[in-house]
């Protein structure tokens, strides 16, 4: 399981794993707040291309084929979007977390259409994500 943070200071995304610091000195935490679990599905026809994960509209990193990515977040309501290319098309997804449910899980896959392909973020259950 991958943890990706972004820092508030400079903007980096970067993966890592437990408590760090970003490369500005910024020193960064899971602990303390939400989180947003994400897992990618395996890929129709091999796409095998990092898919563009979207936060409120702001870049959140990449998430790769079958990988599980683990996003520290402040608590709050947070519309996902994923993208990849040109392909743009996403059913977004309104995850929220709060103290009193600080984990929120969603999967992510590519849906084939017959012009275009479109991307689906649905909500899921920790039991649901594999590790």
């Amino acid at each position: 399981m991958t943890f990706r943070f972004k820092c508030p200071k400079c903007g980096e995304v970067f993966d890592a794993n437990g408590d760090t610091v970003c490369k500005c000195g910024t020193p960064l935490s899971i602990q303390g707040g939400g989180m947003l679990k994400l897992y990618r599905k395996g890929s129709p026809l091999g796409i095998a291309n990092g898919f563009g994960i979207y936060l409120n509209g702001e870049a959140a990193g990449y998430i790769g084929n079958k990988q599980t990515v683990c996003i520290p977040v402040a608590f709050g309501s947070y519309n996902m979007h994923i993208a990849c290319g040109m392909n743009r098309r996403c059913e977004d997804l309104v995850l929220t977390v709060t103290p009193e449910a600080p984990l929120a899980c969603a999967k992510v896959y590519m849906k084939p259409g017959f012009w275009t392909n479109s991307f689906v973020v649905e909500p899921a259950t920790p039991a649901d994500m594999p590790e």
